[in-house]
């Protein structure tokens, strides 16, 4: 039925279908943002994994094909390409690298595949190349992730900016409503809710976007560090619990901010279990530079295989992986397979550095290549990525510190100003109401017409919608915290774990500020009855 309903829409559209060229284009454009995301890193993995495999002195047509066999770097399948213009159409290696640059889309690794395939045509060879160019796509990769500091630190600057415009916004709007109690207002809150929305999307892209991705974990099916099968066992219970949970109490009228405060509650295990591991990944990456390094150097001095080095390898020097390489020896020196026992290593490391630059290194060991150089080759990339890593760090720490209480911040506004009005609005009206009475019994004719014209100009905070303006109020409250939980995500990096780590902290915080506000209000904010005046 689906079928024959699409295959008759594109018979009457000229054999498309209607937007079907119009999606595919924002398809492909959402792709190249993906790609040119992973890239930067990618590209620095795989011309790492070349330069280590050329110490092995290996033949061009093996550099391309192991290469091409990588399918955990998304750059390698340009390399598949250049493989299949070269064995298929018997292209030469600098036409087929010059044939993919032309169709490539990323300009660094454009520029890359021409710069290769100029120096196949100069006759340079292979590991010398692919040294200097190791060197090259380093010093790329750093300037590319420091320009993207310098980007995320500022639209993280914008983004809080723009977030406070849309609280300002959102004030007006309530007391706007307040004073001139319009018969609808939907479409006036509708106009909030997009202003908000727009910014936040704005925002969270461009910072999305600002720096390359890094990503912690490697990710693998069912595979991970001890505190990511944790996360992985109790998200599938506790995520299910806190939606359920929080419909159902909110069809049960409970207040909103113990709903949020009992959501933060939840998450709140989660979410530290998920700063945790983020900690522990990113000191058994610092830890795992100075292994490989020393690793390669006893097995390249001393002539030992891999099982007699680890013996050797000093673990003062490790003070998180050195459970790791005890681990990983005891299994090795029981004769259990090489690849299985560093299978294990990299799933309980649970750290993608870990995973793709282990590999590297092993992979170019067994192709008889130099331990000493491939342990230097690669312990200085990963060295490289560990140091932005680290100088990451502080600028999310800085975005962070001014997040948390910007979001406090913007949440106390709007729930001070709902219920200041929400205040006067009903001392308003008692006022009135106590004001008519009064002047009915004791009052007639002219000063009868002055109460209620009296009563007349007073209207402005009679009519207050109280349950309408409160759902508005809730439903920004949750768009500004669910904004807020994605920016920091988007700024912190690692993985999506770390969500619950924000959102733990910023429901908790939305909830609580929702239910103290009302008291305070209540407390500091008092207007005299009528009798009193």
């Amino acid at each position: 039925m689906f079928k024959q309903t699409v295959e008759s829409l594109r018979a009457k559209n000229g054999g498309s279908l209607p937007f079907e060229s119009t999606f595919a284009s924002i398809r492909q454009k959402l792709d190249d943002v993906l790609e040119n995301k992973r890239m930067g890193g990618d590209i620095l993995f795989m011309t790492t994994y070349m330069a280590a495999i050329t110490t092995a002195q290996v033949s061009r047509p093996e550099i391309f094909s192991k290469t091409s066999t990588r399918i955990e770097y998304v750059s390698s399948k340009y390399i598949e390409k250049v493989e299949f213009f070269v064995k298929k159409w018997n292209y030469r290696y600098a036409q087929a690298l010059r044939l993919v640059a032309e169709r490539c889309r990323n300009a660094i690794l454009r520029s890359m595949l021409n710069r290769y395939a100029n120096a196949i045509d100069s006759g340079v060879p292979d590991d010398e190349f692919l040294t200097l160019e190791l060197s090259t796509v380093r010093s790329v990769y750093r300037n590319t992730f420091e320009q993207g500091f310098e980007m995320l630190k500022k639209w993280g600057d914008a983004y809080i900016a723009m977030m406070l415009s849309g609280t300002i916004v959102g004030i007006i709007i309530m007391v706007s409503v307040a004073i001139y109690s319009p018969d609808d207002i939907d479409a006036t809150l509708n106009m909030s809710y997009a202003i908000i929305l727009m910014i936040s999307v704005f925002g969270i892209t461009t910072m999305y976007r600002s720096i390359p991705e890094d990503s912690k974990t490697h990710g693998l099916p069912g595979q991970g560090s001890h505190e990511q099968m944790m996360i992985r066992s109790l998200e599938r219970v506790i995520v299910p619990v806190a939606l359920v949970s929080a419909v159902l109490l909110a069809l049960a009228g409970i207040n909103a901010g113990l709903i949020a405060i009992f959501v933060g509650v939840l998450f709140a295990p989660l979410g530290i279990i998920a700063l945790k591991d983020d900690m522990y990944i990113q000191r058994r990456d610092e830890d795992f530079t100075v292994f490989l390094r020393g690793l390669g150097s006893i097995m390249g001095g001393k002539g030992l295989t891999t099982t007699y080095a680890l013996a050797e390898v000093d673990r003062k020097s490790l003070e998180v992986l050195g459970s790791f390489v005890d681990a990983a020896y005891s299994k090795l020196n029981l004769g259990l397979s090489d690849a299985l026992v560093w299978e294990r290593f990299i799933r309980d490391s649970g750290s993608n550095l870990i995973y793709k630059y282990l590999n590297i290194f092993r992979d170019s060991i067994a192709l008889g290549g130099s331990p000493a150089d491939i342990g230097k080759i690669v312990s200085s990339s990963m060295l490289e990525m560990v140091l932005l890593r680290k100088k990451r760090e502080m600028l999310t720490t800085s975005f962070i510190v001014l997040l948390i209480p910007m979001h406090v911040a913007m949440v106390a506004i709007f729930a001070f100003l709902y219920h200041i009005l929400l205040t006067m609005s009903h001392a308003v009206q008692e006022v009135m109401t106590a004001f008519e009475e009064t002047s009915t019994g004791a009052l007639s004719g002219g000063s009868g017409s002055l109460g209620g014209s009296m009563a007349d100009s007073m209207n402005i905070f009679v009519n207050f919608p109280e349950d309408t303006m409160g759902m508005y109020l809730i439903i920004t409250l949750f768009m500004i915290t669910v904004s807020n939980i994605l920016a920091g995500k988007v700024v912190k990096g690692g993985d999506r774990s770390m969500l619950y780590f924000f959102g733990s902290v910023l429901f908790a915080l939305t909830g609580i500020v929702y239910i103290v506000t009302p008291i305070v209000v209540e407390s500091y904010f008092q207007i005299p009855a009528y009798g009193a005046i």
